[in-house]
């Protein structure tokens, strides 16, 4: 028994250290690899085989303008990993060659080349930590890729940021797309908590996929998506859900631009509720598609709502809607912090207009939505305290702090509107 303790206890754990790289070359046995030295070259780089791991050691490789600075050479299902490294100047920064490969870029920045990440069909690219910045293309994914880029800075990329031709699956979290010709163009996708501004073209595009009957789906929530000369989301073929984001001072803030007859009886589905659409230069939301896009609780930029057909409003101030866009209830004021007050365009009981905030306090005096506070009001919140507005809306009428709306809070607004 003792000797067997003793031979196991004497088989070394040490891992293998990694395989030094001072050279442009081929990786092409599976391992760890560190990078010693900053690399130039004319042409091709480095290529990565199946297996490989290379940590640049915040090193950088840079070219002549041409060639590819890592090529990955990756069958169906093969993989490989580059972390802390610069790219610079290459016709491809780093480029899949092969479909179906899975690459992973962490804490690399490729800049100063024609394609930053140009990716195969049906493979899978994760960029974190990254930053794809001033080139001419920033991520061009093959149809079909899997493209995850979390915690990024795309900027400052002449064409798009990432553009696609046939449509592609994207995930887009807590990244930065900013100062690009365009922003992320992509068929279908998940888009949360990111700022997409100031981009020349559009912020996002949506085109769906070529297949007849697979229009795409995309969520996109909690986003900034402010300044950018084009639409912010725009829809061209792919549905989607829009909640929660600030859709502030672009040219548009949604625009859909409908169907091809290609999809056959196909049709997207839009939901979009709880945003911010104001400020932008010449609509909300403008849809030319022939579907109806449903747009309730969202705030317009005005208490008003929005400047469309249907608004029951006298000189409604938000952005401008156009098309068969379902706007009320809107929310009458910014939904961003908090929980939407979201009776635009609704009355209490069968009093005149909506209930409005004269003195921005929180609580709507003017119950009855005539422009006035007085007794008209208090008669009106009396006799619909149990309406459903009310009920829906208690902060919003609960002058006596309570939590509750009741005879107290008409007490409470026939007091204020006799002190006035």
């Amino acid at each position: 028994m003792v000797g067997t303790l003793v031979g196991l206890s004497s088989i070394s754990t040490t891992a293998a250290e990694p395989t030094e790289v001072d050279k442009c070359t081929s990786l092409t046995e599976p391992g760890e690899y560190v990078l010693t030295t900053d690399l130039e070259t004319e042409g091709d780089c480095l290529t990565l085989g199946p297996g490989v791991t290379l940590d640049g050691n915040g090193h950088a490789i840079s070219g002549d303008g041409s060639g590819i600075g890592l090529t990955f050479d990756l069958g169906f299902d093969e993989s490989a990993v580059v972390r802390d490294l610069r790219i610079a100047n290459f016709g491809a920064g780093a480029s899949v060659s092969t479909p179906g490969g899975e690459v992973a870029l962490e804490e690399v920045s490729v800049t100063d080349s024609s394609v930053g990440v140009r990716g195969a069909p049906n493979g899978r690219i994760a960029i974190r930590d990254s930053v794809v910045a001033d080139n001419d293309l920033g991520v061009g994914p093959g149809e079909g890729t899997r493209l995850s880029i979390t915690e990024s800075t795309l900027s400052g990329n002449r064409d798009a940021a990432v553009s696609t031709d046939l449509g592609h699956s994207m995930e887009l979290r807590r990244s930065t797309v900013s100062e690009n010709g365009a922003g992320v163009e992509a068929g279908e996708g998940t888009f949360v908590d990111n700022a997409v501004t100031d981009n020349e073209g559009f912020g996002l595009r949506l085109i769906g996929f070529v297949g007849p009957t697979d229009l795409g789906s995309a969520t996109i929530a909690g986003n900034d998506i402010e300044k950018n000369a084009g639409p912010g989301i725009e829809f061209t073929s792919c549905g989607g859900e829009v909640r929660e984001n600030a859709l502030v001072d672009n040219r548009i803030g949604i625009q859909l631009s409908g169907v091809t007859e290609s999809f056959g009886d196909s049709a997207p589905e839009y939901e979009f509720t709880a945003n911010d659409i104001a400020g932008n230069e010449a609509f909300g939301i403008r849809n030319e598609s022939e579907q109806s896009a449903g747009a309730s609780c969202n705030f317009w930029g005005d208490p008003t709502g929005p400047d469309a057909e249907g608004n029951p409003t006298e000189e409604p101030a938000g952005d401008e809607v156009v098309g068969d866009v379902e706007f009320v209830p809107w929310a009458v004021e910014s939904v961003r912090d908090g929980d939407p007050v979201c009776f635009g365009g609704q009355t209490v009981g069968d009093r005149s207009g909506q209930p409005t905030d004269p003195d921005g306090d929180g609580r709507y005096e003017d119950v009855d939505g005539d422009g006035d506070v007085d007794t008209d009001d208090v008669d009106a919140l009396f006799a619909n305290r149990d309406d459903d507005l009310v009920r829906r809306y208690p902060d919003a009428f609960d002058f006596s702090d309570d939590g509750t709306v009741d005879a107290v809070d008409v007490q409470r607004l026939f007091t204020e509107v006799s002190s006035r």
